[in-house]
């Protein structure tokens, strides 16, 4: 749980792949923010400002934008009736990063896409793609974090039972949750 955006995408050309690393590499070492190019059976780069999780720019022989973790368990989408399609999109939660550097992440995929790719789609949580509003943006961290508070706390106040099984367990985490969320 936490505010995250969700994208995938095809880059106009293979050829572009190369200097779409380049550039991320560059912008990463100038706001010091860690990036790992990767040329095995995938290409592309993956990035992360602190407190981020991951951001996989990542690219099949097709030019089709993937997550390499998606790509190592793609059974389980099989396996479950999961729309395959779902493989093709990668998350990336935020929240922990910060307001300042989910802006400048949705800023610089913003220019990407422009330059880089034919199709790019991201569902952004903190809906700072859709509006480039900061009220909303700031809206909606808020609304994140009071909704993680309300978790954590019910979670703290929850005893334990030895013995107890995990079914039971789960049982008891939903109806605290509901009780503290039914609170005004």
């Amino acid at each position: 749980m936490g505010l995250s955006i969700h994208y995938s995408g095809q880059i106009k050309s293979c050829e572009l792949i190369g200097a779409l690393i380049a550039e991320v590499k560059d912008i990463c070492e100038s706001v010091d923010w860690s990036c790992h190019p990767l040329t095995n059976d995938i290409k592309g780069i993956c990035f992360s400002p602190p407190g981020c999780e991951p951001i996989f720019l990542t690219f099949l022989a097709t030019g089709r934008m993937c997550s390499p973790i998606n790509l190592q368990y793609q059974d389980i989408y099989e396996k479950n009736g999961l729309d395959p399609e779902l493989m093709y999109t990668t998350s990336t939660k935020t929240q922990y990063a910060g307001m300042e550097a989910h802006k400048a992440i949705i800023k610089l995929l913003r220019y990407l896409k422009d330059k880089y790719f034919s199709v790019f789609e991201l569902n952004d949580e903190g809906m700072y793609w859709e509006t480039n509003d900061e009220k909303v943006l700031q809206s909606q961290f808020a609304r994140y974090e009071a909704a993680l508070n309300v978790l954590a706390d019910a979670l703290n106040e929850m005893n334990t039972v030895p013995g107890e099984s995990p079914g039971s367990l789960a049982d008891r985490i939903e109806q605290a949750i509901k009780r503290k969320f039914d609170q005004p």
